[in-house]
């Protein structure tokens, strides 16, 4: 068992007092993690009636912590190339500072920490049909964004704006990116070696996805190019990656609202979840340009303009209503101060 001294908080987000237990100098982020990893996998198991056992959790946490590794050792080498650039023994000091035995633990420990995070995230998210059925904030979404807009659908006025297919092309293009982008700042702004910073980092970062997911479970919604298809026929015809996609997810859904009915020799894929408030797309690009707006100028330009892509990407294809974009802003930047505050 795990239990902490008077329960109060030190400065770099740690528990004060010693922690009698297995898990010594446990941070407030991984605490939160492991306490939204238990609440879900509840919620899955006995709410929405899905088993899963050890093999299925173990193997699906692999997935995501061994791409998420080797990334992160490959920040760690461009970091020290580029530290080296004018003096070579830079290079190698910093190689040294990195890979020392409790840089290395607390590498992993992040990486179990977001291993863990993607998981319940992806699982909650998938399962919203079971344990929220027949519950959709669509039609609720649609009209806010249109009377926030003066009676404009912006998907449709996007579209008339910009009515380039090559445009919509490239735009098909870059949302498939997106995992790309996400895991490739998760190494770079990890591979940093102040594990203050990289607490800072990891603290927002876990918080987005773990308020993004219950913000999903608070208003499930599918997004308007499910529910509004005929508006987006044109862009999906010029859009065929995310056309397949949206097909990809929509059929999920449904293996996924008729899974009591038809459990056996159904599987759930989790990586197919489907919603859409708040758009963790663009909160995602959008925290990184915020964590790298006071420590690096090229990077604010860089995630400003991912972000900024994503935003018109998600409205225009109709992933996401305007309000979603929204939301994904306002999250993004709550975790930013909460990862300065706590991390």
């Amino acid at each position: 068992m795990v239990r902490a001294a008077k329960g109060r908080f030190g400065r770099s987000g740690r528990f004060l007092g010693s922690w009698k237990g297995w898990v010594p100098g446990l941070r407030l982020y991984e605490a939160i993690i492991l306490a939204n990893f238990a609440v879900v996998l509840w919620l899955v198991r006995k709410r929405a009636l899905v088993g899963l056992d050890a093999a299925r959790i173990l193997r699906e946490c692999l997935g995501f912590a061994i791409p998420v590794s080797f990334l992160l050792l490959g920040a760690l080498g461009l970091r020290s190339l580029l530290a080296g650039r004018r003096a070579p023994i830079r290079a190698w000091i910093r190689l040294y500072a990195a890979f020392r035995p409790l840089s290395l633990l607390d590498f992993s420990r992040f990486v179990l920490s977001v291993s863990l995070t993607s998981f319940a995230y992806s699982w909650l998210k998938v399962t919203l049909p079971l344990l929220r059925p027949d519950v959709l904030f669509d039609d609720f979404l649609y009209r806010v964004e249109t009377a926030l807009h003066g009676g404009v659908n912006p998907g449709l006025f996007l579209q008339g704006l910009f009515p380039y297919a090559a445009l919509w092309q490239g735009l098909d293009r870059w949302y498939a990116t997106f995992i790309y982008t996400v895991l490739g700042g998760i190494a770079w702004f990890v591979s940093v070696l102040s594990s203050r910073e990289r607490a800072r980092f990891a603290t927002g970062f876990s918080i987005l996805w773990i308020l993004g997911a219950w913000w999903y479970l608070a208003m499930p919604s599918l997004g308007p190019c499910f529910v509004l298809k005929d508006d987006y026929l044109d862009v999906r015809a010029a859009m065929p990656t995310q056309s397949a996609v949206m097909d990809g997810l929509y059929a999920n859904y449904g293996r996924v609202r008729a899974f009591h009915r038809h459990a056996e020799g159904t599987d759930i894929y989790s990586y197919l979840g489907t919603a859409a408030m708040p758009s963790l797309h663009v909160a995602a690009q959008a925290f990184f340009a915020l964590v790298a707006r006071r420590r690096s100028r090229a990077l604010f330009l860089l995630f400003t303009a991912a972000t900024t892509l994503t935003m018109f990407g998600a409205v225009v294809s109709g992933w996401h209503y305007a309000i979603d974009v929204y939301a994904g802003l306002l999250l993004a930047w709550g975790c930013v101060r909460l990862g300065e505050r706590f991390g």
